[in-house]
């Protein structure tokens, strides 16, 4: 057999076979993840199968630990210690994609060659339980980063506030525009975020190129999960007698 196809089939299978141990141990932690206080009360708080955007696949679904935000940082212990003492309880994150993705390794040959020069667009919820409303209007209240930054390549990313978006929950609807040196822009991402008590919820789209996101995608799902969040006990801080739940 021509040595060059062997090493291609090898590598493929190699591929295929991390991609499946990593499927299984995320399932694994999710199962774990999925069983702790709150986050059964958080799902129903984002998106049913029947409001998923049309045109995209689910990318990932389930809580967000503060273990899981701090991992792999540069000091572990110290940035979950610093989240932890937020007040940040957990979160609950669903993300949706277009392409479908079919795990990292695979996505990046596949953007690399099949997919190369195709739109990329995602659509992410996140909803984030705090001990308080204090905890939760912190998590939302982000200061604009400088404007624009100029990144390696020598492209500037421009944030915007956004109006006329009829959110008038909203405690911030912004626009990122990555653009080029030419002043072509490259890549587009819309946020809104809001806290009702002491939850705080962001939705999020984002495509390459820019002409791909839909803003009113992005909007409507924010309006559909903040019907829900508004109406739920959760928003509330507990009593006395259920402070732990």
């Amino acid at each position: 057999m021509d040595p060059v196809l062997l090493a291609g089939i090898i590598l493929i299978v190699l591929l295929v076979a991390v991609t499946l141990l990593q499927n299984i141990v995320r399932r694994r932690q999710a199962g774990i993840e999925r069983r702790l206080p709150h986050v059964d009360a958080l799902s129903g708080l984002a998106l049913a199968p029947g409001e998923y955007p049309q045109g995209y696949s689910v990318d990932y679904r389930g809580p967000v630990t503060n273990e899981r935000l701090a991992y792999d940082s540069e000091d572990e212990d110290e940035s979950f210690a610093e989240i932890d003492s937020s007040g940040r309880v957990i979160g609950y994150r669903q993300s949706f994609r277009d392409p479908q993705s079919h795990g990292e390794l695979v996505d990046v040959l596949l953007n690399l060659t099949l997919r190369r020069g195709k739109t990329h667009r995602r659509i992410d919820v996140e909803v984030v339980l705090y001990e308080d409303e204090e905890g939760a209007i912190e998590g939302t209240d982000e200061e604009l980063p400088p404007n624009p930054s100029v990144d390696d390549e020598g492209n500037s990313l421009e944030v915007t506030t956004v109006d006329g978006h009829n959110l008038g929950f909203a405690d911030a609807v912004r626009q990122w525009s990555r653009v080029s040196q030419d002043g072509t822009e490259l890549q587009r991402k819309l946020e809104a975020r809001w806290h009702e008590g002491r939850i705080s919820c962001f939705v999020t789209g984002d495509a390459e190129p820019p002409g791909a996101l839909q803003a009113e995608d992005v909007l409507r799902v924010a309006r559909e999960v903040h019907e829900r969040v508004a109406r739920s006990g959760l928003c509330e801080a507990p009593t006395t007698a259920n402070a732990g739940v």
